[in-house]
């Protein structure tokens, strides 16, 4: 019975063992920069890239590619800048919790999708008309966020 027990706490001990050293199923995304970081990084050097298109059309694939890379990374934006945990440029959370910031965030996909779609088409005239709806979409939460001065948190009472 000693040796049959001691093979029972031994294999489930053994199991433990390998439970614990696999690696969790579940990977929970963090934010690394503050929202500044991320549309200077992200945003506004693919903005550029989508905006250039007006001036010149790409010439090649690989520079229709370069659009249609831009214009995933702006519609991904809004999933970066939405991210529960991200931080302004100050230290303040951003306001995911807020149906505008929201909706301005939507406006970023849909700018994307748009760009995107047209870079596919290798549409120079499609580009320049997507451009518009990011623009747009930039400046509807600049106006509110960015160019307005922003309210302190309220603050917490103790329960």
């Amino acid at each position: 019975m000693k040796k049959t027990m001691g093979w029972v706490f031994g294999a489930l001990a053994l199991a433990a063992v390998i439970v614990a050293a696999q690696p969790s199923a579940v990977f929970r995304a963090r934010p690394v920069g503050n929202l500044k970081q991320v549309m200077w990084s992200i945003a506004f050097p693919s903005s550029n890239i989508i905006f250039d298109v007006q001036k010149k059309a790409p010439s090649t694939a690989d520079e229709w590619a370069t659009v249609q890379n831009a214009a995933i990374a702006i519609a991904e934006t809004a999933n970066l800048i939405t991210m529960p945990g991200r931080l302004r440029e100050d230290g303040k959370p951003v306001p995911v919790q807020k149906a505008d910031w929201n909706k301005y965030a939507r406006g970023l996909i849909t700018a994307g999708q748009d760009c995107y779609k047209a870079a596919a088409a290798k549409d120079q005239e499609g580009v320049t008309k997507c451009t518009d709806g990011l623009s747009e979409a930039c400046s509807n939460c600049h106006e509110v966020y960015r160019d307005a001065p922003q309210p302190a948190p309220a603050k917490q009472g103790k329960n």
